[in-house]
């Protein structure tokens, strides 16, 4: 029996232009009228997660930053990973050998030395072309979060660095050239301190190995006494199989690759036709 419903966002929940379709919400609140609990799984910050959740009514606890953070349905923080020092290190001269341009993640803010860049990694994992009027709205919505002050500009990390090593949540490289990624990809994947996986084409996401979504959502289903056997994921990308591995009910969309639906055992519709609310209707 489905207790809790984990659901990631990037590729899953949203669509294309970063919106929640109807009969996803509907589904998702018909879940939870049901007595199931739902929580939103994704790379993303709090911020950037919780106005595009809440603007819908749904009020979830959130697992960000790929598990970095746990946050209950008021935004409080439930339990926090960082990446070590040593590690940030000895991974950062990696990125910049490969020439991959990265952000630091840091509480609910992004720190990037390109906003631009920081735009063209929102299109590529949204799948939106420029010109698009997808594009145009996920690019307002990057602005916005500038003008916020929830995406910071900084001419250089050092200064980031000192005020915050130990505080760094996730660093996110990005790249439009495959083999920069993948050579980096596995130079990163020898420490065994680090969690390396991707939310999208064209990125590498960097956590502590503790701070994967498979192990803050199965630390949450304890806390609340719901055995993993109970519990339904539904995603779409790398970052989502530490899910996927350990739930009672794996589920992938439609739209994912391959490889990502090898670890599943059902695929729904893509995040263009309501995939999200046909594997919740399939388990109400």
């Amino acid at each position: 029996m489905t207790r809790l419903i984990a659901i990631d966002m990037d590729g899953t929940l949203l669509s294309r232009d970063h919106t929640i379709r109807i009969r996803n919400k509907e589904a998702i609140l018909q879940a939870k009228a049901n007595g199931i609990e739902v929580i939103i799984a994704t790379g993303r910050n709090f911020p950037e997660a919780y106005q595009i959740v809440t603007e819908q009514r749904l009020n979830p606890p959130f697992i960000c930053l790929n598990g970095a953070e746990v946050r209950d349905e008021s935004g409080k923080i439930i339990s926090a990973t960082y990446l070590m020092e040593d590690d940030l290190k000895q991974m950062l001269p990696i990125l910049q050998a490969a020439g991959l341009e990265y952000e630091l993640f840091i509480d609910q803010y992004i720190y990037t030395r390109d906003l631009e860049r920081q735009i063209d990694m929102f299109l590529l994992i949204a799948g939106a072309e420029k010109g698009t009027p997808a594009a145009d709205k996920i690019r307002s919505e990057v602005l916005k979060r500038a003008e916020q002050g929830f995406i910071r500009t900084v001419p250089s990390y050092d200064e980031v660095f000192q005020k915050h090593h130990s505080e760094i949540s996730k660093v996110l490289a990005a790249s439009f050239h495959d083999e920069k990624l993948r050579k980096a990809k596995e130079k990163l994947q020898e420490f065994p301190g680090l969690a390396v996986s991707s939310s999208g084409p064209g990125n590498i996401e960097i956590n502590h190995v503790n701070a994967q979504k498979g192990v803050a959502l199965e630390q949450y289903a304890k806390s609340k006494g719901i055995s993993m056997e109970d519990v339904m994921v539904i995603g779409d990308n790398y970052n989502d199989i530490s899910m996927m591995k350990r739930a009672g009910r794996a589920v992938a969309m439609g739209n994912a690759v391959d490889e990502i639906k090898a670890y599943c055992s059902h695929v729904t519709a893509t995040n263009e036709e309501d995939g999200v609310a046909l594997a919740i209707e399939a388990v109400l």
